[in-house]
């Protein structure tokens, strides 16, 4: 099994062409685009003709003796990579785009292509079965077959198999994928999930309050905002409020009665799971205020 989704990103230094290139990071890939489609389908080589099946018959689920004649390596490779589909397009989700190829033979009717997520054992399959195709004339050729119906969640783990349809037993491909986390830019920026919200502020010392705007944020859903302590995490003081989706302004104001170095203003969209954002904007020192830096308490054992 191999683990898919790894390259190197890289930065260019330099004032003309790109004299140094510098490995930035190494890992899951977080730099590249991620494909758009407008309509989740299955498709098959050109001249192939296939229509999507859905099978809900218990005996298909068990495998068969596979013919004598049928060569083992009939399915040739498998190839997954993560597609997003937006409408609207400030709302997107995110599908498994599976290519797979079929050495054609007269005991194949086409290809059942599962996707299984590891966290939640949620299963989706769909047959491709080749409706009209000449026999003789593509009897051992390759032929190509597209899926991209396989709806996933961020930074998901899934399990994903080929094989023959009817079922043959020993003769699959399988593979392991990790689908992109919210730190690839097309997935941070337009996957509901991973809006986490802008955060902005301007400290009112006579008043001792802290309005908070936000942009870039989830515009059907409400959001919170808080302020918190951070330590080794960000402890409530109290400090909460709900900027409702018909709010304008998108503006609160929180109370506060010490700015500290570990005073920080969180937020996150009103939905289960939310990602949250934090701004620590006092721990050097000062904010966007026009106070000396010794106004700010040190700190001390009020931010442990």
């Amino acid at each position: 099994m191999k683990f898919h989704n790894r390259e190197c990103c890289f930065l260019c230094w330099g004032t003309s062409g790109c004299p140094l290139l510098i490995i930035l990071f190494c890992g899951f890939a977080n730099c590249h685009s991620i494909q758009r489609i407008k309509e989740c389908d299955i498709t098959c080589s050109q001249g192939v003709q296939c229509e999507r099946k859905e099978t809900d018959d218990l005996f298909s689920r068990f495998c068969r003796d596979a013919p004598e004649a049928l060569h083992p390596n009939v399915l040739e490779n498998m190839k997954i990579t993560t597609v997003m589909k937006c409408s609207p397009a400030s709302q997107c989700s995110l599908h498994l785009n599976v290519i797979g190829t079929v050495i054609y033979d007269v005991h194949i009717r086409g290809v059942e292509i599962c996707s299984m997520t590891l966290s939640s054992q949620r299963t989706q399959c769909v047959t491709i079965r080749f409706t009209k195709i000449k026999r003789k004339k593509f009897l051992m050729h390759k032929i190509q077959v597209q899926a991209n119906t396989f709806e996933v969640g961020v930074s998901e783990h899934v399990y994903v198999t080929m094989k023959t349809f009817p079922d043959f037993c020993g003769i699959q491909l399988k593979e392991h994928y990790h689908v992109e986390d919210c730190s690839n830019r097309d997935v941070g920026r337009h996957v509901w999930s991973c809006l986490t919200g802008k955060l902005d502020h301007v400290v009112n010392k006579e008043n001792k309050i802290i309005t908070v705007r936000v942009s870039n944020i989830l515009e059907d859903y409400d959001y919170n905002v808080r302020l918190c302590k951070k330590h080794f995490v960000c402890h409530d003081i109290g400090a909460h409020a709900v900027i409702r989706k018909e709010n304008a302004t998108k503006s609160v104001t929180l109370p506060y009665s010490d700015i500290l170095p570990c005073l920080c203003i969180e937020g996150w969209s009103a939905i289960p799971d939310a990602r949250r954002t934090r701004l620590c904007p006092f721990k050097n020192g000062a904010g966007n205020f026009n106070d000396p830096v010794n106004s700010i308490q040190p700190e001390s054992h009020l931010c442990a």
